[in-house]
């Protein structure tokens, strides 16, 4: 497939006008190479040679290359490609508007995603479907499901055995499966809530078009959320389940609405606790003014989980590698799980109990920010990101501003040795869902340029989307519908066309996984990328769980930096 693709590797999509323009070649020369700017018509709108990179090959791809900029192209237009020789690139656009389809098929995913929810042709024309769980024959549904039993159930939850059935209707599914996880689902929905705010922000009044659609799908989530606070008057009230889904996995490929399986709730955790408290405490800042009830039901909540969290003995979910039905979401390190949730019920209440406690975490004098990117277990760094960000008093805010600063120059300082201008290089091997922790390193970066107005900082994101769509060591946009080579064959169960004619293909706007180096108990390991290079652990293939799945921890993000790049300095 590498050689099928051109050695120039550049943001299929395209360029905002004012942002820096690079691409990378793969060859094997070692002196400058002289490259042009071709417009569509032919005539050359831009010359120069390009930057031998060193070392040779490059660590994470193992190729050999150099960087050509452009960044001086002052052309407005479609149908532009790079030539380097007999090589020209995939064509590309520079426009104010490039991010904007991106922007609504991103979100557009959320909605697709959507459990309990009828699928409406007008909304998403070929898309349509019933709803899914919601316990219509052959599904079994999330209205009444019961907690996970049996000797596995037994062994993993000592002493955890609570009667009857709840209601976890509603939410979104995860990934590919039809599993949903409090703490998976928690960093989605707040930063769709950040992109509200950044909204709101920008736009002002003008803005709340615009925010309608992620505010609709916040509380999609939102609701769902508050279904899965244990009930007053039952064992561990005011805890959050773990998450729900089948005992074994659903039939692959097949839509929602035809799960056979069982589906049972895995016993609360302090995590999911904690997360859902954070998640409900800015949900309850966000709808505010516009639905104040909801708000305080929100933040009542929040504050019923933060009490819950705090009164009982820590409940962590095991790692149980994925064998029973779901993804285990384990996370056995809670001191950032409970400085979220401080965080943000400080900010929403400034009540003194909740600063107190934000000053107390062994995690407000750290560096939180880990270059290999944010996730659903290392929340530290959104907590510190919305206390930058949001208007307080909190006491050390200038210190907790300059955290972010300086995390956002140490991501441009890696950046800059990466020639595909990605701001992620972890030694260790690259993630399980690498393209999401790079989208939340351009969060850190956005972020950062929220409170300095730096222009360095908005155009290091616009070069991390870059590598996304098309410039990286694969050559492919990692993005489905977005560039002429892009991923198609997303490993999902609803959007199997290819195994199955009857189901639609993977919606535009979808983000894959991306390379995944590193090794997963439970999880099956593709012989072929056994000893690659990081870059290049990935395939474009229905069954690659590890490196093609789909997720709304990854998507969440691209909303939020396509939306950021879309709004303009």
């Amino acid at each position: 497939m590498l050689g099928e693709r051109p050695t120039v590797r550049l943001n299929q999509l395209g360029f905002l006008p004012d942002a820096p323009k690079r691409a990378t070649l793969v060859t094997e020369r070692e002196e400058p190479i002289p490259f042009r700017v071709l417009a569509c018509s032919g005539e050359v709108l831009a010359e120069g040679r390009s930057q031998p990179w060193r070392p040779r090959p490059e660590g994470s791809s193992g190729l050999a290359v150099h960087v050509l900029d452009f960044s001086a192209l002052a052309a407005v237009g479609s149908g532009l490609r790079v030539e380097v020789g007999d090589q020209r690139s995939h064509p590309f656009r520079v426009a104010d508007d490039v991010y904007a389809r991106l922007t609504g098929d991103a979100l557009r995913f959320f909605y697709l995603m959507r459990s309990g929810c009828a699928i409406s042709e007008r909304r998403a024309p070929g898309y349509a479907r019933p709803a899914g769980h919601v316990g219509r024959p052959p599904n079994r549904g999330d209205t009444a499901v019961p907690a996970w039993t049996g000797p596995d159930a037994k062994r993993l939850y000592p002493g955890w055995r609570p009667a009857g059935v709840f209601d976890a209707s509603g939410g979104w599914y995860d990934a590919g499966d039809y599993g949903k996880y409090v703490v998976s689902g928690s960093l989605p929905a707040w930063q769709l809530l950040m992109t509200v705010e950044l909204l709101r922000r920008r736009l002002g009044p003008a803005g709340a078009e615009r925010a309608a659609a992620p505010l609709d799908e916040c509380r999609w989530q939102l609701d769902w959320m508050l279904r899965m606070q244990v009930p007053a008057g039952r064992p561990l009230a005011g805890m959050a389940f773990h998450r729900v889904h089948g005992v074994e996995g659903s039939p692959l490929p097949g839509p929602p609405h035809e799960d056979p399986t069982a589906r049972v709730l895995h016993r609360p955790s302090t995590a999911a606790t904690l997360q859902l408290a954070a998640v409900a405490a800015r949900g309850a800042r966000v709808f505010a003014s516009s639905e104040p009830a909801y708000a305080a039901r929100l933040l009542s909540a929040a504050r019923v989980a933060f009490e819950a969290a705090h009164a009982h003995a820590p409940l962590v979910a095991p790692d149980d590698e994925g064998r029973f039905g779901g993804g285990p979401y384990a996370d056995a390190d809670l001191d950032d799980d409970a400085y979220w949730a401080a965080a943000e019920l400080w900010l929403t209440t400034a009540e003194s109990s909740f600063l107190a406690a934000v000053m107390a975490s062994p995690q407000h004098d750290h560096d939180v920010f880990d270059p290999a990117g944010f996730d659903f277990d290392r929340v530290a760094g959104p907590a510190r990101l919305a206390l930058a960000l949001v208007p307080s008093e909190l006491p050390d805010r200038d210190r907790v501003r300059d955290s972010v600063l300086e995390a956002a120059e140490a991501l441009i300082r890696l950046q800059a040795h990466q020639p595909w201008g990605q701001p992620y290089a972890p030694a260790a091997g690259w993630d399980w869902g690498s393209n999401g922790r790079i989208l939340n390193n351009l969060v850190v970066l956005a972020t950062a340029d929220e409170l300095a107005g730096d222009r360095r900082l908005r155009d290091a994101v616009a070069t991390g989307m870059d590598y996304l769509l098309g410039r990286n060591a694969l050559g492919q946009s990692y993005i489905t519908g977005y560039g002429a080579d892009h991923t198609r064959q997303l490993r999902t169960r609803q959007f199997r066309h290819a195994l199955d004619p009857a189901l639609p293909p993977p919606p535009a706007g979808a983000l894959a996984g991306g390379p995944n180096s590193k090794h997963h108990p439970g999880f099956p390991s593709d012989p072929r990328l056994a000893g690659l290079p990081p870059q290049m652990c990935y395939l474009d293939e229905p069954t690659s769980e590890t490196t093609n799945d789909v997720c709304i921890r990854w998507n969440a993000p691209l909303v939020q930096i396509a939306t950021y790049l879309d709004l303009g300095a």
